[in-house]
């Protein structure tokens, strides 16, 4: 036969010679127990024979191929086991295409036909199945379209269409049979066929069986069958016994089950302490972790992923924005379970169970938990902004930057306030911190309070520490924050100010200033009482520059032209331009009084041209505009307190404001002010304006 070779040798392949009770045991042929006669039984087809004479007569086709008389030899078999060995091993028809072997020629034939040359005449009628045997086909009709399965496990309720089914199911599932080993790998398998299909699939890569409906591909009709009812038609018939989550194969309940209701992991990376529920899963960790090897590409974006699942999740979250998980609690919406998940357990039951290794930071994955250990205590931040500086730990952080500091998009805005952020969390911490005052993080040193431990860390580092690791490229000015460094740049350097007040003409340079602006002048709102006297102020840290320099008197910033000394740089720079440098930027709209500060010039509008002088004296019916120049009423007259004493003369002044008048007017004869009606001059503008009232004015 061509495609199959004979292999001849005396224990294949002979003309048995049996005793009766043997016969009758193995063939069941009833034979008179007087007559003892040879049995001739056919090496091709096994038929049982009188003699070689019926054989050629009954069986030519068999016959024609069979064993030549002188080779044949004729033996007598007294023991069972050698007989049954000796019908099971005599196989010599030999496939010169692969390793198959049989003892009949119909058998080689119809294998050829089948495997080889692809020969399947019984097509089904009802669908595209094609098999090369009539009984194959009687099969089929009974199992997938009549759903007949006669066959049942004692073990479990497997079912099969056919006995061969079963006994596979049996040996492989319960028995733990695998007796085909694969060459290339550790596989095992209980059949031939599905070790075939195993190296046609991982290790050759075939996949023949493609979708019509997107370009999967599958190694069997089989899969392909699946993937159709599962991904397209939905069809899911596998439940899980203990939670809603359904799958089309029962392998992958049993898969889940052992998983996330067992937490069984046997599978363990040999380069870390990662552990997986199966072969696959490791493998794919193994490539995209420790080899790097990410080979779905999306089409939109550089993003890369290990498996095409994940790049499908990608595009759908991320391109096409289909978030069909959502949380029964908040409006959160998730790509998959497993993250709406995660999300239930580590913001609605607070469960975050990896927790770093060098400081009390936990995380709800792994993943998480990486990204803390390279950002906080490693200092990895690899994704860099194109148009500054700015450095992330992940894409996702620097999208959030891109989006928010260099286009301006914040898609989150508060529903009580017209306040916007860029992502959800910024938003909550802005809802808890602002409208709810909730501050959970305290600061040990002192009574401040945090939204967030960031920012109770960036407290303890300025304030306590003294680190302030930002510093403005065109002054000293040193800041904790970015941040507070392109606020300062703008507002100082730059002038930008586009906060402005609805109710004056005040600008601040952020939201918050133009707040506390409008709590603190418009609505006199001070909530910050000071300790030792009856002082308040709008913001703590008001408060604490007023308890530093009134009740401290700490002023650590000195003046290098003379020995003034202010509690904040911004006094100081303040008595630099006014003092020093003359610039005094705001004028009076009513006369000509120039002022450092809108608060001196403000102060200048209530005293002078609006007569408003709320603060009285207790001891006289004096009245001052402020509480500063009430105060310096009481240490002069009732107190009778001049600490500033002249260099040159006895002459004491309760301010050092009046001692540079004395020494200009008395010792230095400086008189600027001229009067405009005769040539009367005065050292300072208000005796100027008593020479007018009382001379010119009467």
């Amino acid at each position: 036969m061509k495609g199959a070779i004979r292999e001849f040798s005396p224990e294949k392949s002979k003309i048995i010679h049996f005793h009766k009770g043997l016969i009758t045991k193995y063939l069941g042929i009833s034979i008179n127990e007087k007559l003892k006669w040879s049995l001739h039984i056919d090496s091709m087809c096994q038929k049982p024979f009188k003699g070689i004479n019926f054989m050629k007569a009954l069986c030519k086709s068999c016959f024609e191929d069979s064993v030549k008389e002188e080779i044949v030899q004729e033996e007598v078999y007294n023991n069972e086991n050698q007989v049954e060995s000796t019908l099971r091993k005599s196989k010599y028809w030999k496939c010169t295409q692969c390793d198959y072997r049989t003892t009949d020629k119909c058998t080689m034939k119809r294998h050829i036909n089948t495997v080889h040359l692809g020969i399947k005449n019984h097509k089904c009628t009802l669908c595209d199945f094609e098999t090369a045997q009539k009984s194959y086909h009687k099969h089929h009709l009974n199992s997938p379209h009549l759903g007949q399965k006669n066959h049942e496990s004692s073990h479990c309720d497997y079912v099969a269409y056919r006995k061969s089914n079963l006994m596979e199911h049996i040996n492989s599932v319960h028995l733990g049979i695998k007796r085909y080993k694969g060459s290339q790998c550790n596989y095992r398998a209980a059949s031939k066929e599905r070790l075939k299909l195993h190296m046609e699939n991982v290790h050759l890569g075939l996949k023949n069986h493609k979708c019509s409906q997107c370009d999967y591909r599958a190694a069997t009709k089989g899969r392909l069958k699946i993937h159709i009812e599962s991904v397209h038609l939905g069809l899911k018939h596998h439940k899980c016994s203990q939670c809603d989550y359904q799958a089309a194969l029962k392998g992958n309940i049993k898969k889940h089950m052992e998983i996330v209701h067992l937490g069984l992991k046997d599978h363990k990376c040999s380069q870390c302490d990662y552990r997986a529920a199966t072969k696959a899963t490791l493998k794919i960790h193994m490539e995209s972790v420790h080899l790097g090897l990410k080979n779905h590409i999306c089409s939109r974006c550089d993003y890369r992923a290990a498996t095409k699942a994940r790049l499908k999740l990608h595009m759908e979250s991320v391109h096409l924005g289909l978030k069909n998980h959502k949380c029964s609690q908040c409006d959160y919406r998730a790509a998959t379970k497993g993250r709406l998940k995660i999300h239930m357990e580590s913001v609605h039951l607070g469960l975050k169970h990896h927790k770093c290794s060098q400081c009390d930071y936990r995380a709800a994955t792994k993943g998480t938990l990486k990204i803390h250990m390279e950002s906080v205590h490693l200092g990895l931040k690899d994704h860099k902004c194109s148009q500054c500086d700015y450095r992330a730990a992940t894409k996702g952080r620097l999208k959030i930057h891109m989006e928010s500091v260099h286009l301006g998009l914040k898609h989150h805005k508060c529903s009580q306030c017209d306040y916007q952020a860029a992502t959800k969390g910024t938003l909550k911490i802005h809802m808890e911190s602002v409208h709810l005052g909730l501050k959970d993080h305290k600061c040990s040193q002192c009574d401040y309070r945090a939204a967030t431990k960031g920012t109770l860390k960036i407290h303890m580092e300025s304030l306590h520490l003294g680190l302030k690791n930002h510093k403005c490229s065109q002054c000293d000015y040193r800041a904790a924050l970015k941040g507070n460094i392109k606020k300062h740049m703008e507002s100082v350097h730059l002038g930008i100010k586009d906060h402005k007040c609805s109710q004056c003409d005040y600008r601040a340079a952020a939201k918050g200033t133009l707040k506390i602006h409008v709590e603190s002048v418009h609505l006199g709102l001070k909530n910050h009482k000071c300790s030792q006297c009856d002082y308040r102020a709008a913001t703590k840290a008001r408060l604490n520059i007023h308890m530093e320099s009134v009740h401290l008197g700490l002023k650590n910033h000195k003046c290098s032209q003379c020995d003034y000394r202010a509690t904040t740089k911004g006094t100081l720079k303040i008595h630099m331009e006014s003092v020093h440098l003359g610039l005094k930027n705001h004028k009076c709209s009513q006369c000509d009084y120039r002022a450092a500060t809108k608060g001196k010039l403000k102060t200048h509008m209530e005293s002078v041209h609006l007569g408003l002088k709320d603060h009285k004296c207790s001891q006289c019916n004096y009245r001052a505009a402020t509480k500063g120049r009430l105060k310096l009423h009481m240490e002069s007259v009732h107190l009778g307190l001049k600490n500033h004493k002249c260099s040159q003369c006895d002459y004491r002044a309760t301010t050092k404001g009046r001692l540079k008048i004395h020494m200009e007017n008395v010792h230095f004869g400086l008189k600027d002010h001229k009067c405009s009606q005769c040539d009367y001059r005065a050292a300072i503008k208000g005796r100027l304006k008593t020479h007018m009232e009382s001379v010119h004015l009467g």
